[in-house]
C-alpha cells in the first residue's frame, strides 16, 4: 500500500514539469510572412504605379491588407496590399493606394483591382517597419 501511495504521489509531481510541446503561429510568423509576400510583390506594385500614374511613384508603409484562398486545394490566391505614395522627401501630395493582385489567369502576379484617395496634409499613416 505504501509502495502504490509512493509511486502515485511521484507521478502526480513528475506530470505538471513535463515540457508541453505544441506549435503556435506568433505574432512575430505572421509579420515575417506578410514581410515575404510584400518584398515579393514588390516588383508588381512598382509596375502597377507606374501604369497609373504614368511614372514611378515612390512610397512606403506597404502592408498585406488581405489574403484570400481561391479555390480550396489550389494555389491560387488574390493578395490586397496598401503603400502611401509620396513626392520628394516623403512631401505630400500623398495617396493611400490599395492594389488586389491575383495568380488566378496566369502564373504571374496581375492587378486585378487599383483604388487610390488623397490623403490630407493632416492625415497621419502609421507604419510598421519590416521585421
Amino acid at each position: 500500500m505504501k509502495k502504490s501511495i509512493l509511486i502515485f504521489i511521484s507521478c502526480f509531481f513528475l506530470v505538471p514539469f513535463t515540457p508541453i510541446k505544441a506549435e503556435t503561429v506568433t505574432n512575430n510568423d505572421i509579420q515575417l510572412r506578410d514581410d515575404l509576400i510584400f518584398i515579393m510583390l514588390y516588383p508588381s506594385i512598382q509596375q502597377e504605379l507606374k501604369k497609373q500614374y504614368g511614372e514611378i511613384k515612390q512610397n512606403h508603409c506597404g502592408e498585406i491588407i488581405q489574403i484570400m484562398k481561391l479555390p480550396i486545394g489550389s494555389y491560387l490566391f488574390n493578395v490586397t496590399v496598401q503603400v502611401t505614395t509620396f513626392e520628394g522627401a516623403h512631401s505630400p501630395p500623398n495617396d493611400l493606394v490599395t492594389i488586389t493582385f491575383s495568380n488566378e489567369k496566369t502564373i504571374e502576379w496581375q492587378a486585378i483591382d487599383f483604388k487610390r484617395r488623397r490623403l490630407k496634409p493632416n492625415e497621419i499613416t502609421i507604419c510598421r517597419h519590416p521585421l
